[in-house]
Order: C-alpha cells, then sequence, then structure tokens
C-alpha cells in the first residue's frame, strides 16, 4: 500500500465515522423535537457555517484557495450542491419518520447508482459478476423497503431518489474536477446549502427559527458531517479512486443499524438483517469487481 493511499483511507475513515455521528445526531433531533426536514438542515449548515468562516477569512492563503475553488470549480460545485440539497431534504424528509438502520442501508444504493452513471455516461460495461451484485442489491432494496413498521414505502423511495442525487454530486465532482480542494470545497458548500434551504423554508411557508440549544445541536452535528465528513470526503478524492472510497464507506450503515439497535430500540428483524446483507455484498461485488478489472 503506498503512502497516498495510506492517507486517503484515513480520509475515508474520518469520513464515515463524521458521516455517521451526524446522521445520529440529526436522528435523535427528529425524534425528540417537532422540527421540520429543511428548518433542521437550514439551520444546521448555517450555524456551521458561521462557525467555520473566521477560519478562512483570517488567512490570506485560505481567502485564495476559496476564490481559486469558486473561479475554477463554480459551476460544478453549484450544480452539485443544488443536487446534494434536494437529496438532503428528501432523506431527512424519511429520516423523521424511517428507523436509522433501513435508512442508512438505502441511502448507500449511491454505489449502485455511481456504477449505472459510469455506464451510461462514461462508456463503462458491465460484466455478469457485477450484473449479478446489481441483482442482489435490487433484492436487498426490496427486502428492506417492505419492512413493515421500520419503514414506509414512501420514505424508501425518497431515500432512493436521494441517493441518486447524491451520486450526481459524486459523478460530477470525478468527471469535471481534476484536484479538488476538499476543505474549501465543503466551506463553499456550507454556504450554497444555507441559501437553498433559507430560500426552500421561505417558498414553502415552513420557515420558523428553533430554540437556540436545538440550533446548537443541529449546528455541532453539522459541523462534524457537513463540514469535516464532507472536507475529509473530497481530500480522499485526490488519493483513492472512486470504487475504493465506495468500497470503504459501505462499513457505515452497518455501525449505524447496529446503533439503532442498541440504543434507539429498534427491532432486530431477520428480514431487516438478510436485506442489508444482500444490499451491501452486492455493492461491494460491483466494488471489488470494477478495481479487480481495472487492476
Amino acid at each position: 500500500m503506498t503512502g497516498n493511499e495510506k492517507k486517503g483511507y484515513f480520509f475515508v475513515f474520518l469520513t464515515g465515522v463524521f458521516f455517521a455521528l451526524e446522521v445520529i445526531g440529526f436522528k435523535e433531533i427528529f425524534r425528540n423535537y417537532n422540527t421540520e426536514p429543511e428548518i433542521a438542515a437550514l439551520f444546521g449548515v448555517g450555524f456551521a457555517f458561521f462557525i467555520v468562516t473566521p477560519y478562512f477569512l483570517i488567512s490570506k492563503k485560505r481567502r485564495i484557495k476559496v476564490v481559486t475553488t469558486i473561479k475554477r470549480d463554480g459551476i460544478i460545485l453549484t450544480l452539485g450542491t443544488i443536487s446534494n440539497a434536494i437529496g438532503i431534504v428528501l432523506y431527512y424528509y424519511a429520516l423523521k419518520q424511517t428507523d436509522l438502520g433501513p435508512a442508512a442501508i438505502l441511502i448507500k444504493t449511491t454505489v449502485l447508482y455511481n456504477v449505472m452513471l459510469g455506464v451510461l455516461f462514461l462508456g463503462e460495461r458491465l460484466k455478469r459478476m457485477e450484473v449479478f451484485g446489481i441483482a442482489m442489491a435490487i433484492l436487498g432494496i426490496y427486502m428492506i423497503s417492505t419492512l413493515e413498521g421500520q419503514i414506509k414505502i414512501v420514505s424508501a423511495f425518497c431515500i432512493l431518489l436521494s441517493a441518486f442525487l447524491f451520486a450526481i454530486q459524486s459523478y460530477m465532482i470525478k468527471k469535471y474536477v481534476p484536484e479538488i480542494l476538499g476543505l474549501e470545497y465543503a466551506y463553499l458548500r456550507l454556504l450554497l446549502l444555507s441559501i437553498f434551504f433559507f430560500l426552500y423554508s421561505v417558498s414553502i411557508g415552513s420557515f420558523q427559527i428553533p430554540k437556540l440549544s436545538i440550533i446548537i445541536i443541529l449546528g455541532l452535528f453539522s459541523l462534524l458531517g457537513y463540514f469535516l465528513g464532507r472536507a475529509f470526503y473530497f481530500e480522499a478524492h485526490n488519493y483513492l479512486p472512486i470504487s475504493k472510497l465506495n468500497a470503504t464507506l459501505l462499513i457505515e450503515p452497518i455501525f449505524l443499524m447496529f446503533v439503532g439497535i442498541l440504543f434507539m430500540n429498534e427491532p432486530i428483524d431477520s428480514q431487516k438483517l438478510v436485506g442489508a446483507g444482500l444490499i451491501l455484498a452486492g455493492l461491494y461485488l460491483i466494488v471489488f469487481h470494477k478495481q479487480k478489472v481495472k487492476q
């Protein structure tokens, strides 16, 4: 393993940790407070943006990097963030009324969408093993989506659509951004997300200001996931191919599923376990085979 690969895997590990903490934090907010998804996202990313802004303004070097990112990657950043923002609203809407385990598993179908985007737009071909992996994942998706009492069909559809929107952002970054500045990209993404969620909440008439304690909690978890986690993930793109990134992140939903079972009193269900196993095995099979073919 090269030095760059070790650095890349370290960034991916940090990504998984911070992503998981963000999801757990928002799930707890939805469980204990009547907060709309777009409001939670707005004040979470807005607070995080407010906290990290001085870090980028006091340094001339970091200011130059921010300007460079705007000039060089501004279009991709904006389009990808809009796609991501819509996906976040859908995901939080589903997470608000869905158990943590099934939601964490279904959102990882982003890997499946990444493969399909490669086939449709990058001229990649599917091998038999990859088709088998897709079939396994689809069967697992069906099993997870039909878990009675743990997830609704509408919620499952929202999560699957959200995963597709997340995949579009990753696809655009890999295709059009040769070397990404992770921290600066994540910082500007916070700003764009704040603007999007504010305009969206005002347009649908749901804008309201939560209690200060809720804002602080949302902001801290957003700082972990939306800023640090996303920055590490963006930075890992410079050291690892997308296949290795995806394979490593498949560990995250397993951790979240057990968190839901152990600490949130979510039921242990054989259908959930089998469905999760099929999805993760199918996606890993796709990623592993893609990696093997490239080598």
